[in-house]
């Protein structure tokens, strides 16, 4: 699928390294500033997405120019392995930086409820595989630098033998259903996480190949 608008040479594409965890933190913030994770503040998303970027079980890519993130797109090859992998690796980190957090009935429930995603995700008989998150900066949008980084996650799950992934999408964030609907996307049905109703999608990573 071509860019609408091209996106400058000298912004690459390359794999998430822990000098951009920082940035990426804010960029998921902002740009996802309904999100629970977004709630936990800067710190712990930075301490997340390096663990992130540290597991076999994901595929972690930043677009950057001059040494800014402009965007990030987030994969799991297995939801249920990264997920083992990061409490069991990670969670000593973590539990410091949510414990006073935890002290909030509301908020406990929403990190038990994350705890408990893949299984609530296994029952539904979709992909373990997923596509994670994903946001760009504001400057950088409307060139292409969604689809493109999309595109690149799905060639790099396909080289770690991944045949198909799920994406989830809030149904009230129009601009991102729009895109995976113009992307051709099937939609396989809708689920309710931390309040938020969402649409499910799933592609296969070959999906690019036959556009």
């Amino acid at each position: 699928m071509a860019d609408l608008v091209p996106v400058a040479d000298d912004i690459k594409i390359i794999t998430l390294l822990p000098e951009h965890a920082e940035q990426v933190a804010k960029l998921h913030i902002s740009g996802i500033a309904t999100g629970f994770i977004s709630s936990l503040g800067t710190d712990f998303v930075k301490a997340l997405y390096c663990a992130i970027a540290e597991s076999r079980y994901s595929v972690c890519l930043v677009a950057v120019q001059d040494n800014k993130v402009l965007g990030f797109a987030v994969f799991t090859t297995n939801l249920h392995d990264l997920y083992r992998s990061l409490i069991f690796r990670r969670g000593l980190k973590f539990f410091p930086m949510l414990f006073c957090r935890m002290l909030s009935v509301g908020t406990a429930k929403k990190i038990f409820e994350t705890l408990f995603y893949p299984a609530r995700i296994k029952k539904m008989n979709l992909p373990q595989a997923e596509f994670l998150s994903m946001a760009i900066a504001d400057e950088a949008r409307g060139k292409g630098l969604a689809t493109r980084l999309v595109r690149r996650g799905f060639e790099e799950c396909a080289k770690l033998g991944v045949k198909e992934l799920k994406i989830f999408a809030a149904v009230d964030i129009q601009a991102i259903n729009n895109m995976y609907k113009k992307l051709s996307f099937q939609l396989a049905g809708q689920m309710e996480n931390h309040g938020v109703v969402s649409n499910v999608y799933v592609a296969r990573t070959d999906h690019f190949e036959h556009r």
